[in-house]
């Protein structure tokens, strides 16, 4: 892949994390607590695949790339601990909605992460953005 095509993935995966925080919020809206803890999630997957385009950083698994952020980004101080645990915390809860039929989420703790995700795909658009 040419920096051209690689440029371009980046900015579809961007678009493509702002899309799905956008079905996040229209699911809390609805009452859809799983299906908005999916989106929150997978908002932040993509966000974080734009960053391993742009830093070079290749991974194959869900959690192969919470393990490479932590890595990368958490361990070296430029993303918080906070939010490093807020992508592991969001891959449990989506893996638990998605798979475990006696398990819901509630309300308040898909509230509790509407905010947080916000903040983290914006901070780490900015890290995207700072890298040339």
């Amino acid at each position: 892949m040419n920096q051209e095509e690689k440029d371009l993935l980046v900015v579809r995966q961007v678009e493509k994390a702002h899309h799905f925080l956008n079905q996040a919020d229209e699911m809390m809206t609805l009452g859809h607590t799983d299906l908005a803890v999916n989106r929150l999630y997978y908002s932040c997957f993509h966000i974080v695949q734009a960053l391993f385009l742009k830093y070079g950083i290749s991974v194959r698994t869900h959690s192969g790339i919470i393990t490479q952020f932590s890595q990368h980004f958490v361990k070296t101080d430029i993303v918080s601990m906070e939010k490093g645990s807020l992508l592991a915390r969001l891959f449990q809860l989506r893996q638990k909605a998605d798979y475990n039929c006696a398990y819901d989420i509630s309300v308040e703790d898909a509230k509790s992460l509407v905010e947080p995700v916000h903040l983290f795909v914006a901070e780490i658009t900015a890290l995207i953005n700072l890298k040339n």
